[in-house]
């Protein structure tokens, strides 16, 4: 990592003066920054609404690398420290490892600073950003998800932080979905169209692009095959990629017909992943696909930050049953699982 990117990584952002923009100052930029195309935009399933303000003039200024307005709109290069207690990976090697994007947007006096973002072949994680002095409450939550042309779908994981008065850190979590094998090079969208405070329901519409490439981190494949049957279900683990920044683990299970009549809905997550040293692991589940009316089974989950010298790994699966109408039913833990890292 370059020393003036090493430099950023321990600012205190409440140590840093903001100075605002003057007229002529944006007149100035709007005259020297590149226009971006649109493209379409991706629509959130959770929020179908769509909120209509009148009589808002809307300014957008948009730039990719201009070193005096960066001067003014601080990059927080530890943005992923805000998030420690939630399922994220080793902040070093995610500082290592992804790609500085540098970007800026500003729309309605909110200005939204990407600060880099990775692809692991499975994962997309993204930090950024909110320079404002609107009100969005201590966790506003953003309308509009990545975008990923290629992808015939997309799961996600939103979270936005109050840090002070006026910033606020953010991190997008995205699972594309590609017909068949994953790409090694992703083109990627983001058009936010709306902050929303989650306290007051106060909607801050914008118009805010960012459109970047990543390269899929160099990975490993190691190939599994173990399975264990229990009770009417067979679990198989299938492969685990590792790069190094995660390690996303593939497997399947079946069901008996005999229990999908009771419970017609299944579903098996790991909830704790070991290793033989005894460290623990964050882990999120990238969800999947269900076949032939829930009997064959196809599940992704995502180990971050695997140790170097862990030679095996110990998985806790927990299986799920439901009558659907999203009303759980009953939980079962089955055996551990051990699988041997190449």
């Amino acid at each position: 990592m370059k020393k003036k990117y090493r430099d950023w990584i321990d600012f205190d952002i409440d140590q840093i003066e903001l100075i605002p923009l003057s007229t002529e100052e944006k007149e100035d930029l709007k005259e020297h920054v590149l226009s971006k195309s649109k493209v379409k935009k991706s629509i959130k399933l959770r929020y179908l609404a769509t909120a209509v303000i009148l009589g808002i003039s809307v300014i957008t200024v948009s730039f990719m690398s201009l070193p005096a307005l960066a001067n003014q709109i601080p990059f927080i290069q530890s943005v992923l420290t805000y998030f420690e207690d939630d399922s994220v990976p080793n902040i070093n090697t995610y500082t290592e490892l992804a790609t500085d994007m540098k970007q800026v947007q500003s729309s309605n006096g909110i200005d939204v600073s990407v600060e880099k973002a990775v692809y692991d072949g499975t994962n997309i994680i993204l930090t950024y950003t909110i320079q404002t002095e609107a009100e969005l409450g201590d966790n506003p939550r953003v309308d509009g998800m990545l975008d990923i042309p290629k992808a015939n779908s997309s799961g996600s994981i939103s979270n936005i932080r109050k840090i002070n008065d006026t910033t606020y850190a953010g991190i997008e979590k995205v699972t594309p979905h590609f017909k068949g094998k994953s790409l090694d090079e992703i083109q990627v969208s983001w058009q936010p169209t709306l902050f929303e405070n989650m306290e007051t329901n106060k909607k801050f519409e914008g118009n805010w692009q960012f459109e970047f490439t990543l390269s899929e981190l160099v990975a490993n494949t190691i190939k599994l095959n173990q399975s264990i049957q229990e009770d009417g279900i067979t679990l198989s683990m299938k492969s685990l990629k590792q790069t190094e920044l995660t390690a996303v683990l593939q497997y399947e299970f079946n069901v008996d017909h005999s229990i999908l009549k009771e419970w017609p809905f299944v579903i098996i997550e790991m909830v704790e992943v070991k290793d033989n040293l005894g460290n623990t692991y964050e882990i999120d589940s990238n969800g999947g696909v269900s076949m032939e009316n829930g009997t064959s089974n196809k599940r992704k989950v995502t180990i971050y930050s695997l140790n170097p010298n862990a030679k095996s790994l110990i998985l806790t699966p927990k299986v799920y049953f439901s009558k659907g109408s999203g009303k759980l039913g009953e939980t079962k833990q089955i055996s551990p699982v051990t699988i041997d890292l190449k």
